[in-house]
């Protein structure tokens, strides 16, 4: 939507989210009641410590909360959804002129003398040549292109280094498998390191993003978290005690973070801070309600406009997934936002015989 105007029946919350009916949001009866029965809208089980059967998702449009399900301020850890967090930091780095896609990350920060070992520095090896462009990807796709295969210790650890698949295909949510390319070794913190040529192979890997979080605060020379308090979360009226970006000491320490995956965060590597700045899980592990979620998602409707203020270029600004369960998505032909947690049945954007009209001014 870049360029184009934001239509004037668009608002934004205040302190709360105001309500209003689907009539009042320009949505047709009929459609949004086929839409509603063909939702299946329930719980998942992640088996996460102290969760219970707690769930939630909101559902807005232009600004107004139009329904919910479950209890959307319940607060939970969603996954990969902290990807488009991290992705939004390196291109606040990037409108600062602090760095430019395709700079090679070694310019800035190597890990040498910090990662665990020298296989890992960032100017060794196949490292040489990797760019941020490689790990985080540019405004049409996710990156994932910089040869890190392992995204999860459990699966790593387990598969079969002989196992046959496509490079190009795989680990894109397909990550029990090990590439045939990658040196397997069996032990997920060793081999945590680019096992190709950048730009070489496509595999998605928590692995890669989280040493993309390590040069990114070293980068900013600050806490992640702190950067997306004060830059995005504060004008949106999100405080900064009211979610919480675990860092990645908190997940690989945390032996059973998902239960049934005891050693998920194996791969998660020192250091956990840089400079002094503590190093925020890049990969995801987020705890934050729907609501809140929701309204990052109306950020990425409007494109980055926040009551008239650009807080980030739209380019900038995009949904993700974290798991089956977690979601945030906006969009901008109809201003539509939904954000889930821990909740599976519902998915985004809504059919196009939902609407009917724009939200009704009162």
């Amino acid at each position: 939507m870049a360029g184009e105007p934001i239509p004037e029946w668009v608002t934004y919350p205040e302190d709360d989210w105001k309500s209003i009916t689907p009539q009042d949001a320009g949505l047709d009866p009929d459609g949004w009641s086929r839409f509603l029965d063909s939702c299946d809208a329930r719980g998942a089980s992640q088996d996460e410590p102290g969760q219970g059967h707690q769930w939630g998702a909101a559902l807005t449009r232009g600004g107004y909360l139009v329904q919910s399900w479950g209890d959307p301020a319940f607060r939970t850890q969603t996954a990969s959804v902290g990807k488009a967090f991290t992705w939004v930091a390196f291109g606040l780095a990037v409108e600062d002129g602090l760095v430019k896609p395709d700079d090679l990350i070694s310019k800035t920060w190597t890990g040498a003398g910090q990662l665990s070992h020298p296989h890992k520095y960032l100017d060794q090896g196949h490292h040489k040549t990797l760019t941020w462009k490689h790990l985080l990807g540019d405004h049409d796709i996710y990156g994932h292109l910089g040869g890190f295969p392992v995204t999860n210790g459990y699966f790593w650890r387990n598969a079969s280094p002989v196992e046959e698949q496509n490079p190009a295909e795989v680990g894109l949510f397909g990550s029990a498998g090990v590439a045939d390319w990658a040196n397997w070794t069996g032990d997920p913190f060793y081999d945590n390191y680019s096992h190709a040529e950048p730009g070489s192979v496509r595999v998605y890997s928590s692995g890669g993003i989280w040493r993309l979080s390590q040069a990114l605060t070293g980068l900013w020379d600050r806490d992640l978290k702190e950067v997306i308090d004060q830059r995005l979360f504060g004008p949106m009226g999100i405080p900064p005690d009211r979610w919480h970006w675990m860092t990645g000491k908190d997940v690989f320490e945390a032996k059973d973070f998902y239960p049934n995956m005891p050693g998920y965060g194996d791969f998660i590597d020192p250091p956990y801070e840089v400079d002094g700045h503590i190093v925020r899980g890049g990969p995801g592990w987020i705890v934050i309600s729907a609501l809140d979620l929701a309204r990052f998602g109306h950020l990425i409707a409007t494109g980055g406009i926040w009551k008239g203020e650009r807080l980030v270029g739209s380019e900038w600004l995009r949904g993700h997934h974290g798991a089956d369960s977690n979601q945030v998505g906006g969009e901008s032909t109809n201003f539509t936002t939904l954000a889930r947690v821990a909740m599976l049945g519902i998915d985004h954007p809504l059919p196009d015989e939902v609407f009917a009209g724009p939200v009704k001014i009162s």
